[in-house]
């Protein structure tokens, strides 16, 4: 009854990078399945498909609780993730620091 209560519970890490000025084209978040096996020793590649610029606006780092279940219950030798991006679209104008 108990490991049915847990799994019903949606638990989850959530870690977000932004850069300082934005310039997304897109509000579409375009998720990618992830995994690190051996502890981060061997890990997946994820290649942002949806960005024809190969300009990120947006970076999301996403963990389930089912996923944090497997990292656990393996000991952290298996790290599954969900990888979430936004695009950016080419910059108009040059910006000096």
């Amino acid at each position: 009854m108990m490991i049915g209560l847990l799994l019903s519970v949606g638990g989850c890490a959530y870690h977000r990078v932004v850069v300082p000025v934005p310039n997304p084209p897109d509000q579409v978040y375009h998720p990618v399945k992830s995994s690190a096996l051996g502890w981060g020793a061997m890990e997946q590649t994820s290649t942002a498909t949806h960005c024809p610029t190969n300009l990120l606006s947006e970076v999301r780092v996403r963990t389930s609780f089912l996923q944090s279940l497997g990292t656990v219950l393996t000991l952290g030798l298996w790290q599954p993730a969900t990888i979430e991006y936004r695009c950016s679209k080419v910059p108009t104008q040059v910006i000096e620091p």
